[in-house]
């Protein structure tokens, strides 16, 4: 599927930007690193010539001329740290690096999607987890026998269950969801992860603003690092730890990472277009 690029005549409200791999993609356009800041210096200058009569004999003639000039500077510094986002995106597509598809084929490649994002902080949850499990507990307590019974299972696993949660090293967990372009009213999904020192803003209220999708439509910049049934199958000699390993990663990816009929990208920002007001 092929999508459209954002207008470069748009102004883009980030969301999410790597600002690490921005300035890496930056220096290489550019040759000669990333900028910190930009300096304007304007000068000027204002010349004005007068003369003068004064009492000198006759041979000498009696005017006297001078000329005076004043200059004057103007030095500003900006911040150039925001405009690379955008003017990094906006050279990368146009030297054709920045791929729009979404299939298998793209994989490895800087790729950019529109749809609509989801963003969760499962940290959250850690915290949530045993008071929520000790209030099913009391409810189902009040039930019938089975219940009852499902309330002493609960109650037992209840330590396994706070340890293995608190214990994952939660990040934010994203997703964006793509519409399909043969018009089968299909999505393909994308599974991400954000870092909380590359958000714009706080995340700590998304999801009480949000709920578990954004509002509107939004671009991820990002390099497309796995695809649909991807499982790579082999057989490497294993020690009992090792395989015991391999076990949990594999649970703890069920349990908690991208599904096997997902996409996943490692995004490097995440922005939506404003647009101008149509002129009259």
């Amino acid at each position: 599927m092929v999508q459209e690029s954002p207008s470069t005549k748009s102004v883009y409200d980030f969301f999410y930007v790597d600002t690490g791999k921005i300035k890496s993609f930056y220096a290489q356009l550019t040759g000669n690193g990333s900028i910190s800041t930009l300096k304007q210096t304007n000068q000027g200058s204002d010349q004005q010539h007068k003369e003068a009569t004064v009492a000198m004999p006759a041979v000498a003639g009696g005017k006297l001329g001078y000329t005076h000039v004043v200059q004057e500077s103007d030095e500003r510094v900006y911040d150039a740290i925001p405009t690379m986002p955008r003017e990094m995106i906006n050279r990368l597509d146009e030297l054709g690096y920045i791929y729009k598809e979404l299939s298998p084929e793209m994989l490895g490649n800087l790729v950019l999607y529109k749809g609509t994002l989801g963003v969760v902080d499962v940290s959250v949850v850690k915290e949530l987890v045993e008071p929520a499990i000790n209030f099913q507990v009391k409810e189902l307590s009040k039930g019938s026998a089975a219940q009852k019974r499902e309330a002493q299972t609960f109650k037992n696993q209840l330590k396994d269950i706070v340890g293995l949660m608190k214990a994952i090293p939660y990040a934010i967990e994203a997703q964006l969801i793509v519409s399909r372009s043969d018009n089968s009213g299909t999505n393909e999904h994308i599974w991400m992860t954000l870092s909380r020192e590359e958000m714009v803003g706080s995340p700590h209220d998304l999801n009480f603003k949000h709920g578990e999708f954004l509002a509107g439509d939004w671009y991820v910049l990002g390099v497309l690092d796995a695809t649909p049934n991807d499982t790579v199958e082999h057989a490497p000699p294993r020690t009992e730890v090792s395989t015991m390993v391999s076990t949990v990663v594999g649970m703890l990816r069920q349990l908690f990472g991208r599904s096997e009929q997902s996409y996943s990208m490692t995004p490097i920002a995440i922005f939506r277009v404003l647009k101008p007001r149509e002129s009259q």
